[in-house]
């Protein structure tokens, strides 16, 4: 175990324990990419995604090609490729006489895969590319057959041709529930990937099944997607779906900003969201060393803010930028560094305590310490042998407090999570006895 309490503002040391070693901080290093970037970048910085054409309208179509590349945006949904769709039926456009290219070329590699303890199938472990669509993930929806013996009728979202479904799964009579199977079978020739379901579902079922996978192929799934977006807004694509690269003579048709930085983080750090943390390390290596972003460049800048508050270089060892691993190294004095740091920074700290999860209230602290008088804003951090938090404690007439607690090597992490809460929950009044 690890801890490292000190006092706000004045930042004294009022309990240490192994301050200094560097421990595995699991998701807790969202909040070193997150000090990064918002030291880096700003809290008003926004995400580009661009739609590109080398030709212009003729009457109500556009010859030739239209290119997308985004410039790392974490959070480009479905709702936004509808606007952005509609952006382009607005200047007039109803037919592209070419293909629909995507440019994924922001990041390098310009797909990765960010996998622990080889588990890669789950959710929880993002596919990452500089141009992406909804986390790089596709929802499956399934519903019984209308009678016995028929295939479950399934759908997904985003809609579009990326998917080629083998649906060998069976609805069935008197059997409540489901047992339905999906897995991915690859990509194939054209770039679609294949997803076979199997198993049985009651005729009698009365909720859908969904499940949500990740794409395997982040530029086909942004443009087959894109695609179907916009025939049903009304723009006509000719030609194929392919990936590419935006020529130099080609010019801006539509371009679509993010949300500001400060605002994303509100879905990063309160709800730990992997892909978001890895898209950002990525941009922000593309967006202080120049094109491609890459790992090694983001984690450059991280360690350079990190060393430029004099944390000595044996206190941490970062290799990526959500958590999402075991070589990641950092000491609780590094997280009190950092998080003493913003709250003196009127800037940049307002938009990171409000990115914090609330006890009691949202993200990943919405169970814990309901109702009590001490208030947590913090980052949360688990893996199968870690637990971790990471943030700011406060009780009324008891002062404001950083703290950090590190727990490795953990044997039952439901006993050790129980204890670290009854720990912060008499914390501030455990300091100010007499």
């Amino acid at each position: 175990m690890a801890l490292d309490i000190v006092s706000i503002p004045d930042g004294r040391i009022l309990l240490e324990s192994n301050a200094q070693k560097p421990l595995v901080p699991a998701s807790l290093v969202k909040v070193l990419t997150t000090y990064a970037a918002l030291k880096s970048l700003g809290p008003h910085h926004r995400f580009e995604t661009i739609v590109y054409s080398d030709q212009g309208l003729q009457g109500d179509t556009l010859p030739g090609n239209i290119w997308i590349k985004s410039k790392g945006d974490m959070f480009f949904t479905g709702e936004k490729a509808w606007k952005t769709a509609h952006r382009l039926k607005a200047l007039g456009i109803e037919r592209i006489g070419g293909d629909l290219v995507v440019d994924n070329h922001y990041f390098a590699p310009s797909v990765e895969r960010i996998c622990i303890d080889e588990h890669c199938s789950r959710a929880y472990n993002p596919i990452i590319s500089g141009t992406a669509l909804d986390f790089n993930t596709i929802t499956f929806t399934a519903v019984p057959g209308a009678m016995a013996g028929e295939p479950a009728r399934v759908t997904w979202f985003p809609r579009g041709k990326y998917v080629h479904m083998k649906n060998e799964s069976r609805t069935v009579r008197g059997r409540p529930g489901e047992n339905l199977h999906l897995r991915s079978l690859g990509v194939e020739k054209d770039g679609r990937e294949q997803f076979q379901l199997s198993g049985e579902m009651s005729l009698s079922s009365q909720e859908p099944w969904e499940f949500t996978m990740n794409v395997q192929n982040p530029p086909a799934f942004f443009g087959h997607s894109f695609k179907e977006i916009l025939r049903e807004t009304g723009v006509r694509v000719q030609g194929e779906v392919r990936a590419g690269t935006v020529p130099p003579h080609a010019r801006p048709l539509v371009v679509h900003e993010s949300e500001p930085l400060g605002d994303l983080l509100f879905g990063l750090n309160r709800f730990s969201n992997n892909f978001m943390a890895e898209m950002l390390l990525k941009t922000l290596g593309a967006q202080v060393y120049g094109e491609p972003g890459t790992r090694e460049k983001g984690l450059r800048v991280l360690e350079a803010h990190l060393l430029g508050m004099n944390i000595p270089p044996s206190q941490f060892s970062i290799a990526s930028g959500s958590g999402l691993s075991r070589t990641c190294r950092a000491s609780p004095r590094v997280f009190s560094n950092v998080l003493l740091d913003l709250h003196h920074d009127f800037h940049n700290g307002p938009e990171f305590i409000a990115s914090l999860a609330m006890n009691g209230h949202d993200g990943t602290l919405r169970r814990r310490l309901r109702g009590s008088p001490v208030v947590l804003r913090a980052k949360t951090g688990s893996l199968r042998d870690v637990v971790a938090f990471s943030g700011y404690v406060h009780a009324p007439g008891q002062g404001l407090f950083a703290v950090t607690v590190l727990l490795n090597d953990v044997k039952n992490s439901w006993e050790a999570r129980e204890a670290l809460y009854h720990f912060l929950q008499e914390l501030p009044y455990r300091l100010n006895e007499p």
